[in-house]
């Protein structure tokens, strides 16, 4: 995996496309990046040390509150009010 930074939006992400057939000079070559979607020259031999930030990792959403036993029980019962069956 080669990690590359978008000039344009400066994000960093890790690709694993290399194309022998590609559009390229050197070890620049025309790719789009994933985040904005925009076309560049990046190169592929110079692996980027930042870290990646694209895709944003997603939020893992924490249920600090715990629900009493009656709690859950009447939220049971409003839900099965709308129950179909």
């Amino acid at each position: 995996m080669v990690r590359l930074h978008c000039k344009k939006c400066n994000n960093v992400f890790e690709t694993e496309f290399f194309n022998i057939m590609s559009v390229h000079v050197g070890p620049y070559h025309i790719l789009k990046c994933p985040a904005c979607n925009k076309g560049g020259w990046f190169n592929f031999y110079s692996s980027v040390k930042d870290p990646v930030t694209w895709p944003v990792p997603e939020k893992t959403v924490t249920n600090e509150r715990t629900f009493t036993e009656e709690e859950l029980e009447k939220k049971r019962i409003e839900d099965s009010k709308y129950e179909r069956t």
